[in-house]
C-alpha cells in the first residue's frame, strides 16, 4: 500500500529559514508528531513507500511571518525513509488558505499510483484547507482510503470571542462534516472519538515517541532546575506554575522556562524579579531537548480544571518521558492511566504543586534518576513509531483500539 502524506514539517533544508521568518510561536510540537508518524509509516512491512506532500505549518504574513511568499529551498527531500514534496504557497493572511487549498490538491493528485493498488491519503490534523483538498481528491478518486489524523479539536486550538469565534465555528462545522465523510479517523484521546461519526473506522494514538531521541543514551549530566518548555499560555498552567514555585521557597533548585505565548510577559517579569527564575525565550528543538536531558525534573503544569482536557494529550509528555529525566504532571482526562506510574502526580488542592515541587526538590538525585529512567523504558517499549502507526493501519483493515 502506498501512503500519500498532507502534512506542514520543517525539514532540514527550510527548518532554519522558517525559525528566523515567523514571529510569535513555532509549531514544533505539530512538527514532531508529524515525523514521528512518516517514521512509522515508513517502518510499517505493508506499506511500500511514502510521499509527504509539505505545505509547512507557519504563521501568516505579516503578522506572524515576515515573508508573504513561502518558498521552499528544495522542491524534494528524504526524510524517515520518506519522500518529501515541498510545496510554494502564497502566505497572505486569509489569501494563503485558498492558495493552499489548490496546491495542496495538486500535490496530491501528482502522488497517488495513477492505476490499481490501494493507496492511503493521510491529512494531518483538521486544517480546513487540507481537508478541502483531500474531500476534492476523494470526489475524483474513489479507490483511495482517507484517513484523518486528529491532535486538536478546532474549537479549542485558540480562545476567540466575538464575529471571529462566529467565523471559525462556522468553519469547524465544515471541518467537522468532511471528516465524517473520511473512511477513518485517527484522535489522541477516547472522548475526541465521540465527537465524530460512529460510521468511521477509529482508533486513539495518543502519541508518538521521537525514535531518534529515545535512543540517545541518558545524560550523565543532572543540572539544578526544573524545567518547563512549551506554549506560555495562562491555560495551560504556566502562570499556576510560576506562583508555585515562587511560593514554595526552593532554594536547591532554579526554574528555567522556555517557549512563546499569551503569557510570555508575565514570564518575563517574574524572571526579571526573581533570581530563581530563568525565562530563555523560545528555543530551536535540538537546544531544548538538550536543556531538557540535563534537567532534575520536567514539568508540565496543565491542571484538569478545563473542558478541553478530556479531548487533549499534551504531547511534551512523550517527549519528557523520552529523556531520561522524571516528570510532574496532573492526571487529566485525557491521559491513560498507565503513565501515571511513571511520573509524580501533582495533588489535587489548590496548594498540591507547590507542595509536590518542594517535596520533589528534597528527593535525592539516584531517586530522581531511577524514576527517570523506568519512563524512558516505558515508552521505549510501548510509544515507538511503528508500534503506534501498526494501530492506524489495523484500524482501516477493521480492528480497533479505543
Amino acid at each position: 500500500m502506498k501512503v500519500v502524506f498532507l502534512g506542514g514539517v520543517f525539514t532540514d533544508a527550510d527548518r532554519a529559514s522558517i525559525v528566523r521568518y515567523s514571529q510569535g510561536s513555532i509549531q514544533f510540537a505539530a512538527d514532531t508528531l508529524q515525523k514521528n508518524y512518516i517514521r512509522g509509516f515508513g517502518e510499517c512491512p505493508e506499506i511500500s513507500g511514502v510521499t509527504v506532500v509539505n505545505l509547512p505549518f507557519i504563521g501568516a504574513y505579516p503578522r506572524r511571518y515576515k515573508e508573504m511568499f513561502y518558498s521552499p529551498v528544495a522542491t524534494q527531500e528524504k526524510m524517515n525513509g520518506a519522500t518529501v514534496q515541498n510545496k510554494a504557497f502564497l502566505n497572505l493572511t486569509i489569501i494563503k488558505n485558498l492558495h493552499k487549498v489548490l496546491v495542496a490538491y495538486r500535490g496530491i493528485q501528482d502522488n497517488l499510483p495513477k492505476g490499481g493498488g490501494r493507496s492511503l491519503l493521510v491529512c494531518y490534523s483538521m486544517h480546513l484547507p487540507f481537508l478541502l483538498a483531500c474531500r476534492w481528491v476523494r470526489a475524483v478518486r474513489k479507490d483511495v482510503d482517507f484517513c484523518v489524523i486528529v491532535p486538536d479539536l478546532p474549537e479549542y486550538m485558540a480562545v476567540r470571542t466575538g464575529l471571529t469565534k462566529l467565523v471559525f465555528h462556522g468553519l469547524a462545522r465544515l471541518s467537522y462534516r468532511i471528516v465524517n465523510g473520511a473512511d477513518s479517523v485517527v484522535a489522541i484521546t477516547d472522548a475526541m472519538l465521540d465527537v465524530f461519526s460512529p460510521k468511521l473506522k477509529k482508533v486513539v494514538v495518543e502519541g508518538i515517541a521521537d525514535s531518534d531521541y529515545v535512543n540517545r543514551p541518558s545524560s550523565s549530566v543532572r543540572k539544578p532546575y526544573f524545567l518547563y518548555s512549551g506554549t506560555l499560555d495562562r491555560r495551560y498552567g504556566i502562570r499556576k506554575l510560576l506562583d508555585a514555585f515562587v511560593e514554595s521557597n526552593i532554594e536547591n533548585y532554579h526554574l528555567y522556562i522556555c517557549g512563546d505565548g499569551d503569557d510570555r510577559a508575565n514570564v518575563e517579569s517574574v524572571s526579571a524579579t526573581n533570581a530563581r527564575v530563568k525565562y530563555l525565550g523560545q528555543l530551536d528543538r535540538n537546544a531544548v531537548l538538550q536543556l531538557q536531558r540535563e534537567a532534575s525534573l520536567l514539568i508540565n503544569p496543565r491542571d484538569n480544571e478545563s473542558a478541553f482536557t478530556k479531548y487533549s494529550f499534551p504531547s511534551k509528555i512523550i517527549e519528557y518521558m523520552s529523556s531520561g529525566v522524571p516528570v510532574m504532571m496532573y492526571a487529566l482526562d485525557g491521559i491513560p492511566a498507565e503513565y501515571y506510574r511513571f511520573c509524580y502526580l501533582v495533588p489535587p488542592g489548590a496548594d498540591g504543586l507547590r507542595d509536590m515541587l518542594a517535596k520533589v526538590a528534597s528527593f535525592d538525585i539516584d531517586e530522581l534518576v531511577e524514576m527517570g529512567q523506568t519512563a524512558k523504558k516505558f515508552v521505549a517499549n510501548h510509544k515507538m513509531p511503528s508500534a503506534q502507526v501498526a494501530k492506524v493501519l489495523d484500524a482501516i483493515k477493521g480492528k480497533t483500539y479505543v
